[in-house]
């Protein structure tokens, strides 16, 4: 599998995998991944276990581009492992294979509920996604459903949409993410914004929180490298 960079906070390591089936036109991670190393699962795991961690999330670019390394990596890990992922190749063997691994969360990335806004979004149908909810909560698996708050894209409504269906399949825990702009695609949202977009998810589910809950910043970045090991920045 292939990494682009570690990233440490005071708790969590973040591995950011290199590559994604996606191509948003909001996407961080691009200009953050233009290099990659090729790792194995055992020498990754063996790494990570250097830290002074708590948890461990696999994020993206998008980590199940490598399911069965991705699963390999989970049961040699004995810390809390967290998966991010847009749920495009999320289908109920790859779900009970993480459920057998021994996987703590899933944090789904929806990024709209308009079937035409998510495709000019992303490039890809959000019916996979629609449907790989569906089976995590059918699944023994704690998830949470997570969108980007983009102001004039993808905003209330976008947020009213995602927030009715999943009160159709459940009360599943909804999270709203303020927008770090990138190009000139959209602004940053106000704090006001944000807490309106809650308010609105609140009148459907029952457990909604926003990124204004979550304030934290990673402490230093880092490298892997396989014949140099790991290299601070």
């Amino acid at each position: 599998m292939k990494i682009s960079y570690l990233s440490l906070s005071e708790k969590r390591c973040t591995i950011q995998f290199y590559g994604c089936n996606f191509r948003c036109k909001g996407c961080f991670a691009l200009d953050k991944m233009n290099t990659c190393t090729e790792v194995t699962p055992e020498r990754l795991s063996t790494r990570i276990k250097q830290f002074d961690i708590k948890e461990i999330m696999l994020a993206g670019g998008e980590p199940t581009i490598y399911k069965k390394d991705v699963l390999d990596f989970i049961k040699l890990c004995d810390i809390k492992t967290i998966l991010s992922t847009n749920g495009f190749l999320m289908d109920g063997a790859f779900i009970r294979g993480l459920e057998n691994a021994g996987l703590n969360e899933v944090h789904i990335d929806l990024k709209a509920y308009s079937k035409k806004l998510h495709e000019w979004y992303t490039g890809e149908s959000n019916e996979r996604g629609l449907n790989a909810i569906e089976l995590l909560n059918r699944s023994n698996l704690d998830f949470e459903v997570i969108t980007v708050f983009i102001p004039g894209i993808i905003d209330n409504d976008e947020i009213e949409g995602i927030a009715k269906f999943l009160s159709g399949i459940g009360d599943i825990k909804y999270r709203i993410i303020r927008y770090v702009p990138v190009g000139n695609l959209s602004r940053k949202p106000t704090e006001g914004e944000i807490k309106e977009a809650a308010s609105i998810a609140k009148e459907y589910l029952s457990n909604v929180t926003s990124s204004l809950d979550y304030r934290t910043h990673p402490l230093k970045s880092i490298h892997l490298y396989l014949d140099e090991g790991i290299e601070n920045e």
